[in-house]
């Protein structure tokens, strides 16, 4: 069984026109749905824009899809400022949208977001919504308003939502303009996410289920919904490893340690768990300060997830079984000593966007494990050691340039996203990235 998805729109009952868009490439595990905004002809420019970014999305899968999908939102916010400059009747046109993609193994989906549309993974467990709704304060009984979108010239620092998730064969994801989820009540549509889990219909009878429940319930929005029911999954371009037998049927285990040069140095303490072996995380920015020797075991199946943390104290070990996630992501490293990074066979870890400023990063990588490292800027040469004979992918990793060091106590200043890689023209939106013909 390999990925079964669909995807299903409407205009509603209301609106004459539809500026709703979604991209659904089950081949490539590249899915998004995107709400354009700011009238008829200015939302729908807005939702291809965004739908032909997306699109370009490159099908490599030494990169991580948060990595990609973040930027193919920026790209797609850029080209929406730019058309509405070029063309002042399309001043205030935007879109929002939700972005997903299946790392190249198949067990973990990454996903960028910004807006109101949503992800949900329907598991074993029951429903749960990955993405978080961008909404700004309202009065008591006024409908609040999105707070983010596409076509915003205000936006500053990190303002793409991204994450990701393990998932399992017979799992449900759903993405969904608010033409779904604003016309049906939680309760409700939880209640149906569930039983089509279940039920195990094709995706194609699910979305239009779907769409079927939001017409019913007065149709008042455009509404457009992308299912995907979780398969066998391995990406087509992915190259031949000589360990690929030992990690068959294991899903993607992710180690981030990450900066965004934007780190929160206010707020409370996180604890570190000893053990961790469901999903934790570490999210609150602030300062993480480690006692001298910690140990940190992530069990098969675990996830550990540090973000938006200034790393300070003495070593911390942090043991990364088989098929478990370790992920610290936008944090800064001023550790006295070692941050060590210890995978067993079938783990692996992704360093994206992590400043070392003291301390080292050591990774212990053996044969049948996997290390990823993006945008990773070091002190000195010496701050990250690698050992063992895994796979180790890097991208964009160096020593930080002599002015850009800064003092202790001093923030650093922003640092904006690295610069989209040029990218062919993406084809015209149709049955499979786009709006519906």
């Amino acid at each position: 069984m390999s990925l079964d998805a669909a995807a299903r729109t409407h205009p509603g009952k209301v609106r004459s026109s539809n500026e709703d868009a979604w991209v659904c490439r089950p081949a490539a595990g590249l899915f998004a749905v995107i709400d354009g905004m700011g009238g008829e002809q200015a939302g729908e420019v807005a939702a291809a824009i965004a739908v032909a970014a997306v699109a370009e999305v490159p099908d490599v899968p030494e990169l991580a899809g948060e990595t990609v999908l973040a930027q193919a939102l920026r790209v797609a916010r850029d080209r929406i400022l730019a058309e509405a400059d070029a063309d002042r009747g399309k001043e205030g046109m935007g879109a929002v949208g939700t972005a997903l993609r299946f790392d190249d193994r198949g067990g973990v989906v990454a996903w960028a977001h910004v807006g109101d549309s949503r992800a949900y993974l329907v598991g074993a467990d029951g429903v749960r919504q990955l993405t978080h709704d961008h909404l700004a304060d309202a009065a008591p009984g006024k409908k609040r308003q999105v707070a983010r979108d596409l076509g915003r010239r205000d936006l500053q620092g990190d303002w793409v939502e991204t994450g990701r998730s393990r998932v399992a064969r017979g799992d449900l994801l759903v993405l969904c303009s608010d033409g779904l989820h604003d016309m049906v009540p939680a309760e409700e549509l939880g209640r149906e996410l569930v039983r089509l889990r279940a039920d195990g219909r094709p995706a194609d009878a699910a979305a239009t289920r779907l769409v079927g429940m939001a017409l019913a319930a007065g149709g008042t929005d455009n509404v457009t919904v992308v299912v995907i029911r979780v398969g066998r999954f391995r990406r087509g371009a992915a190259p031949a490893r000589p360990w690929a037998g030992v990690l068959s049927g294991l899903a993607l285990v992710a180690v981030a340690v990450g900066l965004w040069f934007a780190y929160g140095r206010s707020g409370g303490r996180a604890e570190l768990p000893s053990v961790v072996s469901a999903e934790s995380l570490l999210g609150a920015p602030g300062e993480l300060v480690v006692p001298s020797a910690t140990h940190t075991e992530v069990r098969s199946g675990g996830v550990l997830r540090v973000t938006g943390q200034r790393i300070t104290g003495g070593d911390w070990i942090v043991g990364v079984g088989g098929n478990a996630d370790v992920q610290l992501d936008r944090d800064v490293l001023d550790l006295e000593r070692d941050l060590s990074l210890e995978l067993s066979e079938g783990g692996e870890v992704l360093v994206r966007d992590v400043r070392v400023e003291g301390g080292r990063l050591r990774l212990v990588v053996p044969k049948g494990a996997r290390a990823i490292l993006e945008h990773v800027r070091l002190r000195e040469e010496g701050a990250l050691v690698i050992e063992g004979d895994g796979l180790v992918s890097r991208r964009d990793v160096g020593v930080i340039p002599e002015e850009s060091v800064v003092p202790s106590g001093v923030e650093p200043p922003l640092s904006a996203p690295p610069p989209a890689a040029p990218s062919p023209a993406a084809p015209a939106p149709g049955p499979a990235a786009g709006a519906p013909p």
